[in-house]
C-alpha cells in the first residue's frame, strides 16, 4: 500500500497538519487554476472547467507511517506552518536543503532545512524519514516520493525557476502543493489514455498539470473523495455541485473524451476540461463527465 496521497481541502489554501478533514467536511476550492502545457515550464495555457476542483495536493493514507493519517489540510484552519527556507530559491546553508516536513508533527504545511545525506540521483530508490524529520538519502536536488509503508520510495527532482515560472525537465509537470511547501517534478500523462508506467495513474494536479501519481482507494465514480488520487485511474475529484448526486462535499468524476464523449451516469454530459481555445497542446479533448452547464 502506499504512504503518501493527495487530498482535497478543507479550507482555500490550507496548510498540511496532523491527520486529514473527514471526507464530509472538504469542499472543494474556489477559483480555476491555470493549466500549463504539462512540461513544468509555467506557462499557464488553459483553464479550467469552472470552480469544481474537489482536491488539490499529496497526502498519506492509512497505511502505517509512523505518524496519523496525513493530507494537506489543517484541522483548525488557524493552524499555519512557518517555514525555514524557500524551496525555490534553496537558501540553506552548504551541505542542506530545503524540503517540505510537518511542522505539527504531521501532515507537511512548511520547508525546513535539512542535511544532505546521501546522493541519490531522479529515479534512484531511497529512504524517508518520515514528515518531521523529513530526511531522505538522495541528493541536494531531489527529495524522496512515492514512499511506502517502509518509508522506501524514489528521488524525484525539486522544481527550479520560481512559482510563476516552474521549470522541469521536458516530459515532467511542476507539482505545487501544499502551501507552495511541496515543489516536485512529477512524470506528465495523458488522462484519457492513462499511459503512467506501472501501477500509477494519471490525475489532474489543480497546479497546471496531468502526472503520474498512485491511487490510493481507487474510488469509483460517483463515489465521496478528500483526496485527488483517492479516486481510481481516468477520474477526478470534483466538488459536490457539479454532481447530481454526491453523498460529500467532493466525488469522483470520470475523465472523457469531447471528441467521442460517453458518460455513464445518469445527468452527466461530457464537458470541456479547459476553456475553449485554453487547453494545452495535446490536451484538446480531455472532458469530464458533469452536470452540463456546471
Amino acid at each position: 500500500m502506499k504512504t503518501l496521497r493527495l487530498l482535497s481541502l478543507c479550507l482555500i489554501g490550507g496548510a498540511l497538519t496532523l491527520q486529514a478533514c473527514a471526507k464530509d467536511d472538504q469542499p472543494g476550492t474556489s477559483g480555476a487554476a491555470t493549466a500549463s502545457n504539462g512540461s513544468g515550464n509555467g506557462d499557464g495555457d488553459g483553464d479550467e472547467t469552472g470552480d469544481t476542483s474537489g482536491g488539490e495536493d499529496f497526502g498519506e493514507d492509512d497505511a502505517d507511517s509512523g505518524t496519523t493519517t496525513m493530507g494537506f489540510v489543517p484541522d483548525d484552519g488557524d493552524v499555519v506552518g512557518v517555514s525555514e527556507c524557500d524551496p525555490w530559491t534553496q537558501d540553506c546553508p552548504d551541505g542542506e536543503k530545503c524540503v517540505a516536513y510537518g511542522s505539527t508533527g504531521g501532515n507537511w504545511d512548511a520547508n525546513k532545512c535539512v542535511q544532505v545525506l546521501g546522493d541519490g540521483q531522479p529515479g534512484d530508490p531511497c529512504t524517508y524519514n518520515g514528515t518531521v524529520e523529513s530526511t531522505d538519502d538522495c541528493g541536494e536536488d531531489t527529495w524522496c516520493w512515492n514512499v511506502n509503508e517502509d518509508n522506501l520510495g524514489t528521488c524525484t527532482s525539486l522544481c527550479t525557476g520560481s512559482p510563476d515560472d516552474p521549470i522541469c525537465e521536458p516530459g515532467y509537470g511542476c507539482s505545487i502543493a501544499n502551501e507552495g511547501s511541496i515543489t516536485l517534478c512529477l512524470l506528465a500523462c495523458d488522462p484519457l489514455l492513462q499511459d503512467c508506467p506501472g501501477t500509477d495513474s494519471c490525475f489532474y494536479d489543480f497546479s497546471g498539470n496531468f502526472v503520474c501519481a498512485f491511487a490510493t482507494q481507487d474510488l469509483a465514480e460517483g463515489e465521496t473523495c478528500g483526496f485527488i488520487n483517492d479516486c481510481v485511474g481516468g477520474t477526478v475529484c470534483l466538488a459536490a455541485e457539479v454532481h447530481p448526486e454526491c453523498a460529500g462535499a467532493s466525488c469522483c468524476a470520470a475523465f472523457c473524451d469531447v471528441s467521442d464523449p460517453t458518460c455513464l451516469i445518469a445527468g452527466t454530459e461530457c464537458q470541456a476540461f479547459f476553456e475553449e481555445g485554453t487547453a494545452p497542446p495535446g490536451y484538446e479533448d480531455v472532458g469530464v463527465c458533469i452536470i452540463p452547464g456546471a
